[in-house]
């Protein structure tokens, strides 16, 4: 994939400029403050940077940027941002509104920045190993790893949570479970209270009428009866007035009715003989009911929905239970997994470490640092966990340093202890050489990488980098004209004022006199100047 052109509209002091690029070696040159950098801002735009909009142009509503990328086959992606002055970001695929993480996915992994504010971070451990494995090949393989052994901790994790709930919470499930058999021994509900206290009230009627009955009983059936008044008329009539069947009828049906009241008078009264046991059963039941409600909440609903909570936190006992035994079981296979990983990401790493400390020390002599020495030092992980038997980190196995010296006789040492800040350039650019013949990157852009070198150290880097766009796109924004002079394709950056606002144009240098004259302009002018730029241009026509 090749970067073809850049078109920028209301970004900073950019009004509206297209830029246009060719394989191999893409210069950009010109006045500190002239806006180059911005140009760099614009195309990460487009490859899914974060968004600003101090980049939106005093006065404009939106900032936009079109990159045309050519794909291997011949066909073209464009990808455009757009930024509104209130922050606001879009992107668009082939004019298809995308999403950043498309826009990435499509171009990001093609385009790579280096600049000076990036070369500081190789300092740091953790980029470090991003080289080296990006190197190694091994990112896909880091990737799986990084997610088995987030599995493994968030599994160990859970172990423990669940560890520490149970062991909290044992006691607390045996009173639980307590308080449950208490529930089950009068399994509860709102009816069969109900029916208790009725009961009670029936049961408590009837006893305060035992005296009414047992004085009815009497007159019904004593000595003096009703039912012996009656047996006593009925014979006497039958006797002594054997003409009065009507009557006597009647007296034998009101003595039939006096029995039967007397029956049931006597069913009750037999009921009342029971009444006491039967009002201790509900007073017991009720009594039962009665501590219950008191402890949760003062209602027969209130207590059977205490109930409920119980069963629900006894069942989360219980979850827990088989949960801690499923993940304990899991384990060992989680671990095994994660230090076979590591074992093998230890092994690429190893392997590409050596290899990249040899290319990298031959880029870096080629820079003019012919006593260099680089090597990779593999220490312990930095914040290690014991996986079955292996003391591992997010990263794997090991942590990598970086080790170097450009002086003859001298120890290396770390790359941030040792190195100057032209060196570290150096470094940086050798190493990012070597990374982009290892990977997929096929556009390398760098910001003024090349600050602070000179003499000869400037003709082995510019050689340095035509070497390297002999097999991809490289785009450079520079101040050495030994850079310059040997571009397959020369920008000019100026800046220049329009109503009191700054306004940035660039220039393709076309022709050999244009060329000759930005390039003494880096020189520094004069005569002198223009004889240095003829010798850098020595050849071209």
């Amino acid at each position: 994939m090749l970067l073809r052109s850049i078109t920028l509209k209301n970004l900073a002091t950019i009004s509206d400029t297209c830029l246009q690029f060719e394989s191999g070696l893409n210069v950009i040159t010109g006045e500190t403050g002239s806006g180059k950098s911005i140009l760099v801002d614009g195309l990460m735009l487009a490859t899914g940077a974060r968004a600003d909009k101090t980049l939106v142009r005093p006065g404009s509503r939106t900032a936009s940027v079109e990159a045309v990328f050519q794909l291997p086959g011949g066909d073209e992606i464009f990808v455009r941002r757009e930024v509104g002055a209130q922050g606001r970001s879009r992107v668009f695929i082939d004019d298809a509104l995308s999403t950043l993480e498309e826009a990435r996915e499509a171009v990001q992994d093609f385009v790579t920045l280096h600049s000076q504010q990036t070369t500081p971070v190789l300092l740091k451990p953790s980029r470090q190993m991003d080289i080296l494995d990006t190197f190694a090949g091994a990112m896909p393989l880091r990737k799986k790893y990084q997610q088995s052994f987030a599995e493994w901790k968030t599994a160990t994790a859970r172990i423990s949570e669940l560890r520490a709930f149970l062991g909290d919470s044992g006691t607390s499930c045996e009173l639980l479970l307590h308080e449950m058999s208490l529930f089950d021994q009068i399994n509860p509900s709102i009816q069969d209270y109900d029916s208790l206290v009725n009961q009670r009230i029936l049961i408590k009627k009837i006893m305060e009428q035992s005296t009414l009955l047992q004085e009815t009983l009497g007159a019904l059936q004593g000595d003096d009866g009703v039912s012996a008044i009656l047996s006593a008329a009925l014979r006497k009539i039958q006797r002594e007035a054997p003409g009065r069947e009507e009557l006597a009828e009647l007296i034998s049906q009101a003595s039939i009715s006096v029995e039967e009241a007397s029956s049931l008078v006597l069913s009750e009264i037999s009921n009342l003989e029971e009444a006491p046991a039967r009002i201790s059963n509900i007073d017991t039941r009720l009594d039962e009911y009665s501590k219950l409600i008191s402890r949760c909440g003062g209602t027969v609903q209130s207590m059977i929905d205490h109930r409920e909570s119980l069963l629900d936190r006894v069942q989360e006992f219980r979850v827990a239970e088989e949960e801690l035994k499923a993940v304990e079981k899991r384990l060992p296979e989680l671990a095994e997994k994660v230090a076979e990983i590591a074992r093998q990401l230890t092994a690429k790493r190893k392997t590409a470490g050596k290899k990249l400390s040899e290319q990298s020390l031959t880029e870096m002599r080629e820079l003019n640092m012919p006593f260099a020495q680089f090597s990779i030092k593999f220490n312990a992980p930095v914040s290690p966990v014991t996986v079955k038997d292996s003391r591992l980190d997010s990263r794997g196995a090991e942590s990598v340093l970086f080790m170097f010296t450009a002086n003859k006789g001298m120890p290396q040492d770390s790359l941030e202890a040792v190195a100057s800040a032209g060196e570290l350039s150096r470094v940086a650019l050798a190493i990012a050489l070597v990374i982009a013949d290892s990977g997929s990157v096929s556009t390398l852009i760098f910001d003024e990488i090349d600050a602070g070198t000179g003499g000869e150290t400037a003709h082995n880097l510019a050689e340095s980098l035509l070497r390297a766009a002999s097999s991809r796109q490289i785009i450079v924004i520079s101040h050495l004209a030994q850079v310059a002079s040997i571009a397959h394709r020369h920008l000019a950056v100026a800046k220049t004022y329009n109503n009191g606002m700054p306004v940035t144009t660039v220039i393709a240098l076309n022709s050999r006199a244009m060329r000759l004259k930005e390039l003494a302009r880096l020189l520094g002018g004069g005569a002198g100047a223009d004889d240095h730029a003829s010798l850098l241009l020595r050849g071209e026509q």
